[in-house]
C-alpha cells in the first residue's frame, strides 16, 4: 500500500429508472467508457463510486443502453455528482493504530472494500461479502431439492498491525438453472409429467421452493418477442385449461388464449406460475418457464441441504487453504486496473503469526477426583457428578399413544427406564426406583398429564417426542409457561433406534444440571490468581431471519450463582426486531443479583460479562447502554463490583492454518485447543485476542475473537485468556471444551428457549403484553433455575 495516493474522491451515482437494479453495473460501465473517457472508478453497484482522479463531470450525455442476456434492450439515464464531503483520507489507513477500534477509518475502509471487489463482479455472483463462481460443466455438487452448492471467495478489509485483506472460502446453495418441467420431474414431483398430472395435491411442497425465485419466460416463436425474467409469487388458483382472464373484452382460459396465438400448450392441465407484481396477476404456463441461473436467494436451507452442504464444505485446513489459493488465482486481483490505480498489491501468500498454547485445566468430580483434558475432551470413567442432589427424585416417562397409527412398544419405554436408572446410579443422580408411565393422545391430553404430575409433585418428566404430532416447542410452552414442571425431551426415533450408554450419558449431563446438580468444576490452579466471589454473565440477542421481519428479537441472559461458574439462572426478554443492544439490562441484572444473593448470601465483587453477537461499530453502544444498566442495578443494591466486559465475536473469517499434515488424532490438521493469537492480526491499540478453545469435529476450526471493552478491575490479559479458556470447559451438556465460554453459550440457549415460546404466534403488536403472556411459572424458575439446558 506504499504507492497508495493520499486522497480518493467519493461520488454519488443516480441511475433511473430504479428497476431492474441488476443491470446497474453494466450501465455504469458503459457510462464510464463513453462519458467519463474510460476514467478509472470503483463502483459499488448501487449509489456510490470512488476514484483517485477527479472525474470529468462536464456536459454529460447521460443516456446508456444495456442489452440483457435474453436480448431485451433497457435504457438508463445516469447522473454523477461529487458528495458534500467528497475527499476521503486514505492516509488514515496507516495512522489508525493510534485510535480506538470503534474509531475505525470507516470511509477509507468502505472505499477499499469497493475497490478490492472490482475484479470479482464480472466473474462471479455476489452474495453478502462473498463472490461465488458458477460451477463448471460436470463439476456440479447437488444438495437435493433442486439446489447446488457453489464455492465463493469471502473478502474483507481488516485492520491489524497494518491493513490486511482477509480472504476465506464460503459456501452457499443456489437453485440449479433448468426448465421448470425438468425441476418438477426431478425434484418437485419426482415423477414424469403426463396429461393427468395435477399440481394441486403437491402445492404445499412446491410453493416454498417457487416463492421468490426468478424464472425466465420464453414466449412461443409465434409471439415473436424476447424472453423476460419474472419473480414468482406462487402457483395459479386453477390449471391453465380452467384459469380465466379477460382479453379483448372476452373471458378466455389461458390455454385457449395461447391456442388463439398459434401455440397449443403441451400440459394445459398444469397450473401456471403467478409472477411479477402481485397487483398485475401475470400468469405464465409452466412449460414455457425455466429457473434463471446464478440467483443468490435469501432463504433458509432445509435439513437435507444443510447436511449435504456440511459434507461438501468440511475440509482439512490444507484443502481449505488450497481452495482459497485457487479462488485468488481465478480472480487475479493484482491484474485489475482499478486495484492498481489505487496503489494496492496483494501478497501471494498468507501472513505468518506467532501463537501460544494455553494449558488445559483439570476437571474435578466428586470426592476430589479429577481428570485431565486431552485434545479438547475428557472421559468421566468411574467419576460421579460433583454435586448431585441427595433426595430421590420422583420421575415419569410420558409418551405419545395415538388413536390410530404406529404406537411405541411398551417394552421400549420400559427398556429406556431401565437404562436411565442404571446409569443415573453410576453418576450419582438419585431417582426413585420406578418411573410413572403416562401416555397422551393430543395436546389436551398432554395438559392433563402435566397437571396431574404437578399435583403429585413429580420432579421430572422425560417426554418422548413423536415424529409427527405434538412438537418440542408446544411441550416446552405447556411445561414451563403453564404448569411449571421440569421436562427432558428425547425423540421417539432415538429411544427406538439409538439408545446406547453414550446417549443416556449425554442426557444425564443435562438432567443433573436441570435438577440443580453440578456436573464438574475446574480444579483450582495455584498458578492462577483466584477471582473470589465472581458472577459470570453471558448475553445474546437472536434476531428473526430476513423473511420474518414481524417477529421480535429475543434477548437471553444467563448468570452464575455458585462458587465455580457451573450453576446458572436465566432471564429472557422480547424487544423490537433488529435492535442490537439489550434495552432492559437494568431489570435483568437486578434479578440476577437477587438470585446470586439468595444462593451465596452476599453480592459479587467481580462481574465477568461475556456479550455475544455484537459488531465492532456497536461497542460504544454496549458500553454506554448495557454496562450502564448493569452498573445502575449494582448501585440499586448498594454494591460497586469490578466489571470486565468481553465481546465474543464468531462472525468473522479469520482462520489458522498450521504447518504440517493431518494425523490420526487431528485429521483436519487444526491448531490445538487452547491456541491464542494476540499479535499482528489484532488491533494494536486494543485488548483483543483470538482463541481456538475446541477440537473441531469436522472441517477447519473457527477461532473466536474476544474484545475487552471494559476492565475496571484491571485484570491481566494472561489471566483473562486462561479464565476464558477454563470457562469453555464448563458447558454442562458435554465433556468437551466448546468454542466459546459457557456463560455466553448458555445465554444462546436462553435466547433459543425464548424463541420456542413464540412458536405458533405470528402477530406481535404490544411486546410488553406478549411477554407477559409468556411468563415462566415463577415457582418453577425458583426451584429449577437451570431448566433451560
Amino acid at each position: 500500500m506504499s504507492k497508495m495516493p493520499p486522497v480518493a474522491y467519493h461520488y454519488d451515482v443516480k441511475i433511473m429508472p430504479e428497476r431492474p437494479k441488476k443491470f446497474y453495473r453494466q450501465a455504469f460501465e458503459q457510462f464510464r467508457m463513453n462519458q467519463l473517457g474510460g476514467a478509472i472508478a470503483a463502483y459499488d453497484g448501487r449509489a456510490s463510486c470512488y476514484s483517485v482522479d477527479k472525474l470529468p463531470l462536464k456536459s454529460q450525455n447521460s443516456e446508456v443502453t444495456v442489452t440483457d442476456r435474453n436480448g431485451r434492450t433497457l435504457h438508463y439515464t445516469i447522473e454523477i455528482k461529487e458528495t458534500n464531503d467528497s475527499n476521503i483520507d486514505l492516509k488514515s489507513l496507516t495512522t489508525y493504530m493510534k485510535d480506538r477500534i470503534f474509531d475505525k477509518p470507516m470511509r477509507a475502509m468502505q472505499c477499499m472494500e469497493v475497490v478490492l471487489a472490482s475484479p470479482c463482479h464480472n466473474k462471479a455472483i455476489r452474495a453478502g461479502r462473498s463472490f461465488f463462481k458458477m460451477s463448471e460443466p460436470g463439476q456440479r455438487f447437488e444438495l437435493d431439492d433442486g439446489y447446488e452448492a457453489l464455492v465463493g471467495l469471502y473478502q474483507a478489509f481488516m485492520l491489524g498491525d497494518k491493513p490486511f485483506l482477509n480472504v476465506d472460502i464460503s459456501h452457499k446453495s443456489f437453485p440449479i438453472a433448468m426448465s421448470m418441467i425438468e425441476y418438477l420431474e426431478r425434484y418437485g414431483l419426482k415423477a414424469r409429467i403426463s396429461n393427468t398430472t395435477d399440481l394441486d395435491s403437491s402445492r404445499r411442497f412446491l410453493e416454498p421452493f417457487l416463492k421468490g425465485i426468478n424464472v425466465v419466460y420464453t414466449p412461443p416463436q409465434s409471439f415473436a418477442s424476447a424472453p423476460r425474467v419474472y419473480k414468482v409469487n406462487g402457483l395459479s388458483r386453477c390449471p391453465a385449461s380452467k384459469e380465466i382472464f379477460e382479453h379483448d373484452g372476452k373471458k378466455v382460459t389461458i390455454a385457449s388464449y395461447f391456442q388463439s396465438r398459434n401455440y397449443n400448450l403441451k400440459f394445459p392441465q398444469l397450473h401456471c406460475l403467478d409472477a411479477g407484481p402481485p397487483a398485475k396477476r401475470i400468469l405464465l404456463p409452466i412449460e414455457l418457464c425455466s429457473i434463471e441461473e446464478g440467483q443468490a436467494l435469501n432463504r433458509k436451507d432445509g435439513a437435507t441441504q444443510v447436511a449435504n452442504m456440511i459434507k461438501f464444505a468440511a475440509t482439512s485446513t490444507n484443502v481449505r487453504k488450497g481452495k482459497i489459493m485457487n479462488m485468488l488465482k481465478f480472480f487475479q486481483h493484482n491484474l485489475d486496473p482499478t486495484i492498481s490505480r489505487f496503489g494496492i498489491r496483494i501478497a501471494n501468500d498468507f501472513i505468518v503469526v506467532s501463537t501460544r498454547t494455553l494449558n488445559p485445566p483439570q476437571v474435578e468430580y466428586q470426592g476430589n477426583k479429577w481428570c485431565g483434558v486431552r485434545n479438547g475432551s475428557w472421559r468421566m470413567d468411574n467419576m460421579k457428578f460433583l454435586e448431585p442432589k441427595p433426595k430421590a427424585h420422583k420421575w415419569a416417562i410420558v409418551y405419545y399413544d395415538p388413536r390410530h397409527g404406529r404406537k411405541m412398544h411398551f417394552n421400549q419405554v420400559a427398556d429406556f427406564e431401565r437404562q436411565v436408572l442404571a446409569q443415573s446410579k453410576s453418576v450419582n443422580i438419585s431417582l426413585e426406583s420406578k418411573a410413572e408411565f403416562r401416555t397422551f393422545m393430543d395436546e389436551r391430553g398432554l395438559d392433563d398429564v402435566f397437571a396431574d404430575l404437578k399435583r403429585s409433585q413429580h420432579d421430572l418428566a422425560f417426554v418422548i417426542i413423536p415424529q409427527f404430532g405434538t412438537s418440542y416447542d408446544i411441550i416446552k410452552q405447556k411445561a414451563e409457561l403453564q404448569h411449571g414442571i421440569l421436562t427432558q425431551c428425547i425423540k421417539q426415533f432415538t429411544v427406538e433406534r439409538k439408545l446406547n450408554p453414550q446417549t443416556i450419558g449425554n442426557i444425564l449431563l443435562k438432567v443433573n444440571s436441570k435438577l440443580n446438580g453440578i456436573n464438574h468444576k475446574i480444579k483450582d490452579d495455584p498458578r492462577l490468581p483466584m477471582l473470589k466471589n465472581t458472577m459470570y454473565m453471558g448475553a445474546d440477542v437472536t434476531h428473526p431471519s430476513p423473511d420474518q421481519r414481524e417477529i421480535p428479537s429475543v434477548v437471553g441472559v444467563a448468570a452464575s450463582h455458585d462458587p465455580y461458574g457451573a450453576a446458572y439462572n436465566m432471564q429472557y426478554r422480547l424487544q423490537r426486531g433488529a435492535l442490537e443492544e439489550i434495552e432492559d439490562m437494568y431489570s435483568i441484572t437486578l434479578e440476577h443479583l437477587r438470585v446470586y444473593h439468595q444462593y451465596r448470601k452476599t453480592y459479587p465483587e467481580h462481574i465477568l460479562y461475556y456479550r455475544d453477537g455484537v459488531s465492532d461499530g456497536q461497542f460504544p453502544k454496549i458500553k454506554n447502554e448495557e454496562l450502564r444498566g448493569i452498573i445502575q442495578a449494582c448501585s440499586k443494591v448498594g454494591i460497586n463490583p469490578k466489571i470486565c466486559c468481553v465481546i465474543v465475536v464468531k462472525r468473522h473469517h479469520a482462520r489458522f492454518f498450521p504447518n504440517g499434515e493431518p494425523s490420526q488424532y487431528n485429521k483436519f490438521n487444526n491448531v490445538d485447543p487452547g491456541t491464542v493469537v494476540d499479535r499482528t492480526i489484532v488491533h494494536p491499540n486494543e485488548m483483543q485476542f483470538f482463541m481456538v478453545s475446541h477440537q473441531s469435529i469436522q472441517g477447519t476450526a473457527k477461532p473466536t475473537r474476544y474484545n475487552v471493552i471494559e476492565n475496571t478491575g484491571n485484570l491481566d490479559i494472561d489471566l483473562l485468556q486462561q479464565l476464558t479458556y477454563n470457562l469453555c470447559h464448563m458447558f454442562p451438556r458435554c465433556n468437551r471444551s466448546v468454542s466459546y465460554p459457557a456463560p455466553a453459550y448458555l445465554a444462546h440457549l436462553v435466547a433459543a428457549r425464548g424463541r420456542v415460546y413464540l412458536t405458533g404466534s405470528t402477530r406481535f403488536l404490544d411486546l410488553k403484553k406478549e411477554y407477559a403472556k409468556r411468563t415462566i411459572v415463577p415457582e418453577f424458575m425458583k426451584t429449577n433455575p437451570m431448566y433451560f439446558v
